[in-house]
């Protein structure tokens, strides 16, 4: 009698692990398919677009803004390319336990890619700003300001 009872609980278990991934599964594929396919759009692009809609910009005023994210679309990629270089470049060196000046170096390097991305970020701000008229830099002010309360209040739940 017990050996039925474990033959029965291993074969539901085993159908579990069956099903479940299957399941997950058709919930994931649709996702990815829709949201990671060809027209797939990095985050930079996607947070501004959304910004965009939310202060109701003017098509002129779009068309400018995505005219100068296209411009620098390739810089972006290649600082982003290169920053990830760098970091496998500093595991591997942490990994073969390399010296202090080499990863003084690299980390150096590492932060020139940081802040040539910083500036880069600080001049579509800017770009971003002076496109746009008063009632919608008060939209953004206050777009901003709801946005900081909200990662300040949902840091404060984790104390």
């Amino acid at each position: 009698m017990k050996f039925w009872k474990a033959a029965a609980g291993c074969v539901a278990i085993v159908g579990l692990i069956a099903v479940l991934p299957v399941q997950a599964d058709g919930r994931v594929v649709p996702y990815l398919a829709s949201e990671h396919s060809g027209g797939h759009k990095d985050r930079f692009e996607a947070f501004w677009e959304k910004v965009e809609e939310k202060l109701d910009l003017r098509k002129e005023q779009k068309r400018e803004l995505k005219s100068y994210r296209d411009a620098t679309k390739e810089e972006r990629k290649t600082l982003k390319e290169e920053s990830k270089k760098l970091k496998k470049q500093i595991k591997s060196a942490l990994e073969s336990g390399s010296d202090q000046s080499t990863l003084d170096k690299l980390g150096a390097q590492l932060g020139q890619l940081h802040i040539k991305r910083m500036e880069l970020s600080h001049k579509y701000r800017k770009k971003f700003a002076e496109v746009l008229d008063d009632s919608q830099k008060a939209k953004l002010e206050k777009f901003k300001s709801d946005h900081s309360r909200k990662w300040n209040d949902d840091d404060s739940d984790d104390d």
